[in-house]
């Protein structure tokens, strides 16, 4: 995964490429899959952006300046999902959650830590409170500065066959990477 760091107007809106996806799978004592579990509950998921080594939270508004009261969030774009219902590559039906509109506004190096909630049944929904089942950290990814950023990749198969199973996720049939020239492979310079 990489990104470019984004800036603060909306026309800025580069999300970390490729789109994050994550997949659900619950597995039993002896390491089989649990199929019917996923099923039977209505998950979400929620990522926070966190240093390289996965121990300082980085999502948190930061003050902009030492007498200033304005503060910037790190990390912008739909930080929730939902589980989508689709097949993967394999035609395997599964769970998933995907985040096409991260985005993060400093250069740097990140881990996102995607969070597990199991939200409760809707007749319970105000009486029972929902808890964190489980977090993931992503590898470290880079977020370029603006004049670093070597350009995005063509879309993964695997975002490519969730879109096409409706999955709002924006597709690049071709990607744009800068040249050593200062060019572009999609032949504008």
């Amino acid at each position: 995964m990489r990104a470019r760091a984004t800036g603060t107007g909306e026309r800025e809106r580069r999300a970390i490429d490729p789109c994050p996806i994550v997949e659900l799978r619950v597995l039993g004592p002896d390491g089989t899959e649990i199929e019917r579990t996923h099923w039977e509950h209505k998950y979400v998921m929620i990522t926070a952006l966190f240093d390289e080594a996965g121990a300082v939270e980085c999502t948190a508004p930061r003050v902009a300046g030492p007498s200033d009261a304005l503060y910037e969030d790190q990390m912008i774009g739909g930080q929730a999902s939902s589980e989508y219902h689709v097949h993967d590559l394999e035609g395997r039906y599964g769970y998933f959650f995907c985040f096409p509109d991260i985005r993060v506004r400093h250069p740097g190096r990140y881990r996102l830590r995607f969070s597990l909630l199991r939200l409760p049944p809707v007749e319970l929904e105000m009486s029972q409170p929902t808890f964190i089942l489980g977090h993931v950290f992503t590898e470290p990814f880079r977020v370029y500065s603006f004049k670093d950023f070597p350009g995005v990749d063509e879309s993964t198969l695997l975002t490519k066959t969730f879109a096409n199973q409706g999955v709002a996720i924006p597709i690049r049939n071709k990607g744009r990477l800068k040249h050593e020239d200062g060019g572009s492979d999609d032949g504008h310079n």
